[in-house]
């Protein structure tokens, strides 16, 4: 191979960043591909549900939860900060409601839901976090709150 040739495959290789390997976790729905990136002692904040899960075991009853109400939830990255031990990703996740969300029934429409995750790492795994999401967004998008008129 010649030099161009290994100069131009090195350019279109590109190392992945923490936060796309996280979404791209995210996106296969699966604990056992999630949870590393986790430690076994994560706490989270979920500031819009008011709760907090502890724990591997607390990740599990939420992803759980979260991909029952949304089975083909796709997430998509749309900026991240990492700085220091701290990073901040600003994420958009797309989905069909299709079961219980906060005890609401499925209404089978489509959302967005816009969200923020503050994760703080440590050893290379997330040690803690706060999340952020648009539950008013959600619950306008599944006809629970009336549109917003301007």
């Amino acid at each position: 191979m010649s030099t161009a040739n290994t100069t131009a495959k090195r350019k279109n290789t590109k190392v992945k960043t923490i936060g796309q390997q996280i979404i791209e976790a995210w996106n296969t729905a699966a604990d056992e591909v999630i949870l590393p990136f986790y430690a076994k002692e994560y706490v989270v904040e979920d500031i819009t549900a008011g709760r907090i899960r502890e724990g591997w075991e607390g990740m599990r009853q939420w992803t759980r939860s979260v991909f029952t109400a949304f089975p083909n939830l796709n997430y998509k990255l749309v900026d991240e900060i990492e700085k220091e031990g701290k990073l901040v990703l600003h994420w958009l996740a797309k989905g069909n409601h299709q079961g219980p969300l906060m005890k609401i029934p499925a209404t089978g429409r489509n959302v967005f839901i816009h969200g923020m995750s503050i994760l703080y790492l440590e050893e290379g795994k997330i040690k803690r976090g706060q999340v952020m999401w648009d539950m008013s967004g959600v619950l306008r998008q599944i006809g629970l709150l009336p549109e917003i008129s301007h």
